[in-house]
């Protein structure tokens, strides 16, 4: 896939429950998009996916663990060092997630754990079990020896002695399957006891089947299971309510990957490509050759199969990286859709740049966490110019995604926006990027919704942060109690020096009185004030050096070039809006283009105008008076003016190239 284009990948997909006739229709001819290595996944190898609750894609490779938030991927390389022993699992790669920030993986005796806040590796050193289980109401079950705990919810399953190692656990509702090697099935109640065991096969299959075990639940409510051995694989369904097991399909190759969609399809991986079966007819349709966008063909090589919530199929190659296509890929239909889709916090901005995870501002630590987690952040009151970028999952019609939000502390009132409204905080490709400059300090909450159809937005669905731009020193409680106290001992000690004054004067005054008694005639003192000036010596001030720009400096004025040649033919584009879009104040821009460029804003963007209008006057093709339009010039005879002061020349003498 182009770089551009897994840019554009920004929401989830419209679901298969709502529009299972357009998953059906023309699939054969759907064109499988790639992404490989260089759209940023770690390798091409591709072993393992699922989804998360908030939309974004977890992909496992043969050396990493990848995560797509809809902007890029961020990359955990696995710590082989990092692991702890499952001996009773000898089974490839197998992801389980409990909802919130951690995902545990199990490939061949071992098992990691993956903090997705902080995307790195622990490791628990009393680990003693010998298998480990997530089931989908996300309850931790630990095996040890024939029996199954779990401490979530204080429950102790005794397995039988005679039915083979366990490989799977599903839980509906109180009731807990147990799948175990010889293909026996042990149903527990509640209290712990056995409800009923069932049997998939017998003699030979037992022996044939019995290495892994892979367990989906279909919209059916039947339990669908691949099984594999030496012998290739098998796929059986189980009925719940008539305790019946169904031989669905028996193959020589080894079957990998199983899940099933909304609308009763399972599909599953196999070396040749993957299978599409319609659990209520039967019939099997496989798909040997995807048909790539260069229009070249993939016929082997497909290893793992993923459906996300919008009907989208993610396959994962051995060597070709993953391969996507959506149901809705090429249709034109424009009115309002309801895919499920979910904020996703992909970055955070002070003064223009991405805060990083872990790195110091100023002395502090600022995000710990990934961006998707980050919930609550403290600014100092000089980090008082943020940006927020939002992005979704929703791959096939970004500009489709309306944002709703408003910023509590500031003001409570809802602002939506899309790709089309004319404040352009929603770009093409569904990514909201809100700037907030010059907050005062204070106490504030970011809401923010997300949508489909502009006409119903999900009320529970609200990701929130709260963070805090802390006031300066000398505004802060301590500073004020300060300032009393030294008010209020200013006061007392003018108060004591006041008093000490009126009575010196008082023995004074007796004193004198005495001596006019006894003296006749009264010498009079008169009292000199000398004046001392004090002149400070004169200091040099300090000189400055100009020095090489630093990368960030380069950066920067990259940045504010793209800026002014994004909007060249907006004449009403100025330093106001320069300022606000790199997040700064216009003082703080003025400041920082003088020292780089020896260049006030004004001058940097009437400088940007000029050249572009030199360089399609060379072209010789259009008119003065459309260049000076094009670029943002509202007279002719302004931009002439300007051109003459700029290149020494009238642009009617500029020379053609």
């Amino acid at each position: 896939m182009p770089h551009a284009l897994l840019r554009n990948f920004t929401a989830t997909l419209l679901t298969l429950l709502l529009f299972p006739a357009i998953m059906m229709a023309g699939e054969e001819n759907k064109s499988f998009y790639t992404i490989t290595h260089q759209n940023g996944l770690s390798s091409n190898c591709v072993l393992q996916m699922l989804q998360l609750r908030d939309g974004r894609m977890v992909v496992v490779t043969d050396c990493a663990v990848d995560v797509y938030d809809g902007q890029r991927f961020q990359t955990a390389v696995i710590d082989t060092t990092k692991w702890v022993s499952v001996p009773a699992y000898n089974g490839a790669t197998h992801l389980f997630t409990n909802g919130k920030d951690r995902m545990w993986m199990k490939q061949w005796g071992r098992l990691y754990c993956l903090n997705l806040c902080t995307m790195k590796w622990v490791c628990d050193s009393t680990w003693t079990a010998h298998d480990f289980f997530i089931t989908d109401d996300g309850c931790t079950w630990f095996l040890h020896d024939r029996q199954l705990n779990s401490p979530m919810t204080k429950r102790s399953l005794n397995l039988p002695p005679d039915a083979g190692n366990l490989q799977d656990v599903v839980a509906q509702g109180d009731t807990i399957y147990t799948f175990f090697s010889t293909g026996q099935l042990a149903v527990y109640r509640k209290d712990g006891h056995i409800l009923y065991r069932s049997e998939a096969y017998g003699e030979p299959h037992r022996t044939k089947y019995s290495s892994t075990s892979l367990v989906v639940r279909g919209a059916d409510g039947h339990f669908y299971q691949v099984r594999t051995g030496h012998s290739g694989s098998i796929l059986m369904s189980f009925d719940p309510h008539t305790h019946q097991w169904e031989e669905l399909l028996i193959s020589t190759a080894w079957m990998h990957t199983l899940t099933p969609t909304p609308t009763g399809m399972l599909y599953i991986t196999n070396p040749e490509g993957y299978l599409r079966i319609d659990t209520a007819t039967g019939e099997i349709h496989p798909f040997r050759e995807l048909r790539l966008p260069d229009g070249t063909t993939l016929t082997t090589g497909i290893n793992t199969v993923c459906l996300d919530r919008g009907g989208g199929i993610w396959l994962g190659t051995y060597a070709n990286g993953l391969l996507y296509t959506s149901p809705f890929s090429g249709l034109f239909d424009t009115r309002p859709l309801n895919i499920e889709v979910h904020p996703i916090l992909s970055a955070i901005y002070l003064h223009g740049q991405p805060l990083q995870m872990g790195k110091t501002y100023d002395g502090e630590t600022l995000l710990n966490v990934t961006p998707p987690y980050a919930e609550h952040l403290t600014f100092s009151h000089n980090q008082n110019s943020l940006a927020f970028q939002f992005s979704t999952m929703n791959y096939v019609r970004p500009r489709s995604t309306y944002y709703r939000y408003r910023l509590l502390g500031s003001s409570n009132q809802w602002h939506t926006l899309s790709a089309d409204s004319a404040s352009h905080l929603v770009d093409d490709k569904g990514v909201f990027y809100l700037p907030l400059v010059s907050l005062s300090p204070g106490h504030y909450t970011l809401e923010v919704m997300v949508t489909t159809n502009p006409n119903h937005w999900d009320e529970a669905d609200i990701r929130r942060i709260t963070f805090t731009i802390r006031s300066p020193w000398w505004q802060t409680p301590l500073a004020y109690f300060i300032y009393i106290l030294l008010s209020t001992s200013i006061i007392i000690l003018i108060g004591n020096l006041y008093r000490k004054h009126l009575q010196r004067k008082s023995r004074e005054d007796m004193l004198l009185l005495r001596i006019q008694n006894l003296v006749e005639q009264v010498n009079q003192y008169e009292n000199s004030d000398t004046i001392v000036m004090l002149n400070e010596p004169d200091t040099m001030p300090p000189t400055n050096e100009q020095s090489e720009p630093t990368l960030q400096e380069k950066e920067f004025m990259a940045r504010a070039t793209l800026l002014v040649e994004q909007h060249i033919t907006d004449p009403s584009y100025n330093v106001e809006h320069l300022a606000a879009d790199l997040c700064m104040e216009r003082t703080g821009l003025y400041k920082r283009l003088t020292a780089l460029m020896q260049q006030s804003p004004v001058a940097f963007i009437r400088s940007i105008r000029l050249h572009r209008a030199a360089d399609m006057l060379g072209k010789g093709d259009q008119t003065i008076t459309e260049i000076a339009e094009r670029t943002g010039f509202c007279s002719v005879s302004y931009f002439s003016k300007c051109f003459q002061k700029e290149f020494g020349c009238k642009p009617s003498e500029y020379p053609l190239k």
